[in-house]
């Protein structure tokens, strides 16, 4: 029997900081599994000021490649040598792929998005709430855009900073808004996708700007946060009869898109997905 991983294993990790709460490395790990792969993925924490340095020393050792995650998805561009049309439209790199004539930079959030709430039976059309104008949000706002829906709306509690992420999509039917009750309120019976992008949820925190029984009963509500599960959001929508996506799925999925990028074979998601819920539902277990 040959034990995995073994000295010609296939090599890639997590860059960031922290990164001591990634749930990559399991994930991959299951990946590698499923398909029999010879795989290796490692967590990597660089500060800022080392980043140059670990990405010609990641490369000068063969790793193939590595997923990127705060705070370094957009200060690392200039150390690329390309990035992907996806990346560019985002104006981040989630993943990395190491080669001999440097290094590719690729963003496969907004596709883990598009691919997460497409198995859970949700259409991306209709008016659309963005809360939030982070990189998640960027990643989003793209997805969104190529599925064609309309209009989206982007509210953010520094509203110039969603007017600048506003000018970034002009191709979008694109509105920015300020985080404000009386503001959201004239919209949010027309609302078909509400999406959280921010980390309000992670700390148990509530979102007092949405009043969710102004929303019509075909509204769908995704939170990326996934830990807690429910976030106060879900926890609140559900409670209205409301249809829910957490984070997870846009985790596993991205996470799935670049393990292709690297090893030219694709996952099956949802059981990993499963797994994670399970998980998190019962954190004393192993996952």
């Amino acid at each position: 029997m040959k034990l995995l991983p073994s000295g010609s294993a296939t090599v890639c990790g997590i860059i960031g900081q922290p990164v001591s709460h990634s749930l990559s490395p399991w994930m991959h790990q299951q990946f590698a599994q499923q398909l029999g792969l010879d795989f290796l993925y490692v967590p990597f924490p660089v500060a800022k000021a080392n980043l140059a340095t670990a990405l010609r020393g990641m490369q000068a050792l063969g790793l193939r490649g590595c997923n990127v995650t705060i705070p370094h998805k957009e200060n690392l561009l200039p150390l690329l040598s390309d990035i992907t049309p996806r990346a560019k439209a985002i104006g981040a790199v989630n993943t990395l792929v190491f080669g001999d004539s440097g290094i590719l930079g690729d963003n496969t959030d907004g596709i883990g998005f598009e691919r997460a709430l497409r198995r859970h039976g949700v259409p991306l059309q209709g008016p659309s709430l963005i809360i939030g104008a982070g990189g998640a949000a960027r990643a989003i706002l793209q997805a969104l855009g190529e599925c064609g829906a309309t209009p989206i709306y982007l509210a953010n509690r520094t509203v110039q900073r969603a007017q600048h992420l506003a000018t970034q999509f002009p191709h979008l039917p694109l509105v920015a808004l300020p985080l404000e009750a009386t503001v959201l309120s004239a919209l949010l019976p027309e609302i078909q996708l509400l999406v959280n992008t921010t980390s309000r949820g992670l700390q148990g925190e509530n979102h007092p700007e949405i009043h969710l029984e102004q929303l019509p009963s075909s509204c769908v509500l995704c939170d990326i946060v996934y830990n807690p599960l429910p976030t106060p959001l879900l926890g609140a929508a559900a409670a209205r009869g409301l249809h829910c996506v957490d984070g997870l799925g846009m985790l596993v999925e991205q996470g799935a898109e670049s393990f292709r990028i690297w090893t030219g074979q694709m996952p099956e998601t949802a059981a990993v997905e499963d797994l994670l819920r399970e998980w998190l539902s019962h954190p004393n277990s192993q996952p």
